[in-house]
């Protein structure tokens, strides 16, 4: 492996994606990581909503609820951060607009940053949506042309 390149680790601050952070500290030891956690838009629900109140009053709306996921978002990417140093990466990070699916988003950030590989956890926040809509480990796993690593939650 090029250690030259960054290890792109996706962190939503559930067990799945702190147990990623630690097999990315063992697996690759000293390397450069990219933290990246993936937040929402709620303005992609705007269409509907619309119909039940004034476009302006939306509009705001959701520029509040977008700032507050992305505050949220940015607080996870610290949160993984910090974890993914005291695992012996140096690490930075980034919070990730999704445009669609979360796997996809993961994907595409792991090819914006050339990454080496990238690690995700088996487990997500939500275990009945992931059962519905799939897994967003299997999506990356199946879709992305860089080495995965899938960790799985201890316990």
């Amino acid at each position: 492996m090029d250690s030259s390149k960054p290890v792109l680790i996706a962190y939503d601050g559930s067990e799945g994606s702190k147990a990623a952070i630690d097999a990315a500290g063992r697996l690759f030891p000293d390397r450069r990581a990219i933290v990246v956690s993936v937040w929402h838009s709620a303005g992609a629900a705007a269409p509907a909503s619309l119909i039940a109140i004034p476009a302006a009053v939306a509009s705001r709306a959701y520029e509040e609820l977008d700032s507050e996921s992305e505050r949220q978002a940015a607080a996870r990417v610290a949160e993984g951060v910090a974890a993914a140093e005291a695992a012996g990466l140096e690490a930075s990070g980034e919070a990730v607009l999704c445009a669609g699916k979360v796997w996809a988003t993961i994907v595409n950030a792991a090819d914006e940053a050339d990454a080496q590989a990238i690690v995700v956890g088996s487990r997500g926040l939500s275990a009945v949506k992931s059962a519905l809509v799939g897994s967003v480990a299997n999506g990356v796993l199946h879709h992305s042309t860089r080495p995965v690593v899938v960790a799985p939650t201890a316990g």
